[in-house]
């Protein structure tokens, strides 16, 4: 059993999301600005923070072990209560429910704001204020989150969709990684990963070929590690005083990272075998620091299950749809001048410009996408009147709205079309 309550570690790990995808947005809006050397006075020495903002896409690691930590903790909670009340056998029961239910849930977390989005850049792209409409197979890739497996077409609507089919594809299948790990245990689950992970390396460096870079193998090593991870904090949640030094160490890791490996640059590329360290030690300060926040409660859980922080996290994955397409309409809404050789933009403009619009139409797209979707997806008590069978089908079940959603977005590049 863990010590502390359920809704206390959500709402912890919810502020770490905020974490996330503000330390993404940072990076985006610094490059915006220039890259431009950022030092703060606050000792006797300078202190250059330009690496802190330049090493901005570990937010990116931190969704993806964040996703494993939190997917796996839940599963295990959904096995247990399967075994305790027999309920379930097969897959149902190893896993701790349905294939089905579950993929329903991560269909309905991740597509709505991701259709919004799209829906966006598409009918910006239609009145040719941002960059263009996409073809009909672009789109249709894009609209089932595989717009990966045509190396074309990884980044090309928006900045972040190549991350996307990542997470996506790690959700296909996380159920079976989840078996191996609960049957197994973590060791054999993340070197089977690694054996991949490091296949998938060697294969880039020996063609110089970096399309599988974008590619699910490449990647996994960091999903697994936070499933390793959530599953140790659920068998064996830390006390007060391991859960402080983990949670400490870990964040001082990650937030060291950016500083240690600008001054270690021969340690190698991310994505190279010779620079295998640089994963590994970010993927372990992350899972330190997740491991010292679902133990017992200590001071260091405040910065993250603070109302502000909770709020941010809530609104994480729109703020990282949405961010990259507001700072490049930045100057076609006349709201900063356009960058040229002779004008330049200061990042204190961009970030003070941006941010408001990005966590306004994000908190937008939570409350009126997001959470709608989610919510009607939540088994509801016996309705005091029954609706036709029509009727909760096409209007009530958000599976079908995504689909016709999907359609109406297909059809739209059809009608739109030369």
């Amino acid at each position: 059993m863990e010590t502390s309550s359920s809704a206390h570690q959500l709402d912890v790990l919810t502020g770490v999301r905020a974490l996330a995808a503000l330390w993404v947005f940072v990076f985006h809006s610094w490059l915006a600005g220039g890259s431009p050397t950022v030092r703060v006075s606050i000792l006797p020495q300078p202190i250059d923070l330009s690496p802190l903002a330049a090493f901005g896409w570990l937010g990116l690691d931190v969704f993806f072990v964040l996703s494993g930590f939190l997917l796996t903790r839940q599963a295990f909670f959904k096995a247990e209560r399967s075994v305790a009340t027999s309920r379930s056998t097969g897959f149902a029961a190893a896993f701790g429910e349905k294939y089905s239910s579950y993929l329903c849930r991560r269909i309905l977390r991740v597509y709505p704001a991701y259709y919004a989005c799209l829906t966006a850049l598409l009918l910006l792209g239609a009145t040719g204020i941002y960059l263009r409409l996409p073809g009909k197979f672009e789109l249709l890739l894009h609209l089932g989150m595989i717009h990966n497996f045509i190396e074309q077409y990884i980044a090309t609507m928006n900045g972040v969709f190549w991350t996307l089919p990542f997470e996506w594809q790690f959700y296909l299948i996380f159920p079976c990684l989840f078996i191996v790990l609960r049957r197994y245990g973590a060791w054999v689950l993340y070197g089977s990963v690694l054996i991949g992970v490091i296949g998938t390396k060697l294969l880039v460096m020996a063609t110089n070929d970096g399309y599988p870079q974008v590619l699910l193998p490449i990647r996994l090593d960091t999903f697994a590690a936070g499933m390793c991870a959530g599953a140790y904090a659920f068998h064996r949640p830390p006390a007060r005083i391991i859960a402080a030094t983990m949670f400490w160490f870990g964040l001082i890791g990650l937030l060291t990272t950016p500083w240690v490996f600008t001054g270690y640059e021969h340690v190698g590329h991310y994505y190279d075998l010779k620079g295998f360290v640089r994963p590994l030690w970010i993927q372990a300060s992350i899972c330190l620091m997740l491991l010292g926040l679902t133990g017992e409660r200590h001071l260091g859980i405040r910065i993250f299950d603070n109302r502000v922080a909770v709020a941010l996290g809530l609104i994480s994955y729109s703020i990282y749809l949405f961010h990259v397409p507001i700072l490049e309409l930045l100057p076609t809404l006349g709201l900063i001048p356009q960058r040229t050789a002779s004008i330049q933009v200061g990042w204190p403009r961009i970030l003070a410009t941006a941010l408001p619009l990005v966590l306004l139409v994000s908190a937008m797209s939570y409350w009126f996408v997001e959470r709608t979707f989610q919510t009607r997806y939540k088994p509801t008590k016996r309705a005091a009147r029954p609706r036709p069978v029509v009727w909760r089908f096409f209007v009530l079940d958000p599976i079908v709205v995504l689909i016709i959603w999907a359609i109406a977005l297909e059809l739209f590049l059809f009608l739109k079309g030369d």
